[in-house]
């Protein structure tokens, strides 16, 4: 059961918010990322195609698959910002690339995350406590970059093949993560409410 189950909200699963304007986030001591939200580079046409069969690695069951987190630099790609892009380079060689431009990444977190409430509690069986929540507006896009490229918020692809040997993708989307811990230097205005 979800947080938005419990309080009568339907999560909606989009780059929309959860309810009127405010994005709904439950987390606990142990959880270590939180996702912000999901977002597909643009790149060029098929990239994630070409990124599963460059970078990828053969699954239990024969699939290629590129699961693969990326925290301002791994030890495959690095994380830079160009010309008004956020750009995931291979460390070795070249190719391809994805990409995300700012003003694509400004228009998912002015609709998604412009106001964030993150709820601190803990779970026991059925049971569920609550111990405070965290209220955040002013989404900085400009802190959003800054902790990208050092590696704070994570880029998570995770993307196989369909099929072993298909062209056909099974893409769980690419995704954008943050320690909860985190998620302060990404907002001008806090509150806490206990």
């Amino acid at each position: 059961m979800f947080l938005e189950d419990l309080i009568g909200i339907r999560a909606l699963g989009t780059d929309a918010p959860d309810s009127l304007g405010w994005e709904l986030k439950w987390y606990t001591d142990r959880t270590s990322l939180l996702t912000l939200f999901h977002k597909e580079p643009t790149g060029p046409a098929r990239i994630l195609r070409y990124m599963v069969r460059q970078y990828g690695k053969k699954d239990g069951q024969g699939r290629l698959s590129f699961r693969h987190t990326i925290r301002g630099k791994s030890d495959r790609f690095r994380v830079f910002e160009d010309q008004g892009e956020l750009i995931v380079r291979p460390a070795k060689g070249n190719g391809p690339v994805p990409y995300w431009s700012k003003e694509e990444l400004l228009n998912v977190v002015a609709s998604k995350l412009r106001r964030l409430i993150m709820v601190n509690g803990e779970r026991k069986g059925r049971k569920v406590r609550f111990r405070y929540a965290d209220v955040f507006e002013t989404f900085s896009l400009t802190d959003f970059l800054y902790e990208v490229m050092r590696g704070e918020i994570a880029i998570d692809f995770d993307a196989r093949e369909a099929k072993p040997g298909s062209a056909g993708l099974r893409n769980h989307g690419t995704k954008f993560r943050v320690p909860p811990s985190g998620v302060c230097r990404l907002y001008m205005k806090k509150d806490r409410l206990r």
